[in-house]
């Protein structure tokens, strides 16, 4: 590929702070100096090897983050499968017991309370079985 040098001028002036100030157009009735720049020669195309070295190293990151992702996947599947039969276990439970311990206490749950842990625990088999 051909690269052509851009021409363009560029001035120098001072501002209304007195601060320098580079642009490609003077301002109306400032008194700015064309600046004589030159365009300096394209670098030389790196070679393939350095090219390639920061792709392989993205594709090595990429590659590593996608087998973690695996592994985390596989990992929350084996903690859904776990939840999932423990919820079903205490549905069971709910459902096979007349009457219910509320959790954390000694206390017989009412009609009320073991009607709201029996939806809990339907609900909860619903998450995390039908995944």
């Amino acid at each position: 590929m051909l690269s052509v040098p851009a021409l363009a001028e560029v001035y120098q002036y001072l501002d209304a702070n007195g601060k320098t100030v580079f642009s490609d157009q003077p301002p109306p009735g400032a008194r700015a100096k064309p600046l004589n720049i030159r365009a300096s020669q394209p670098a030389s195309s790196p070679s393939k090897a350095v090219k390639s070295a920061p792709l392989n190293d993205i594709d090595k990151r990429n590659a590593d983050i996608s087998a973690e992702n695996a592994k985390v996947k596989e990992q929350n599947k084996k903690v859904a499968l776990e939840n999932c039969k423990r919820a079903r276990e205490s549905l069971a439970s709910y459902q096979q017991n007349g009457r219910l311990k509320m959790p954390g206490g000694n206390a017989l749950a009412t009609d009320s309370q073991r009607s709201a842990l029996l939806q809990q625990a339907e609900q909860d088999v619903q998450n995390w079985c039908n995944q």
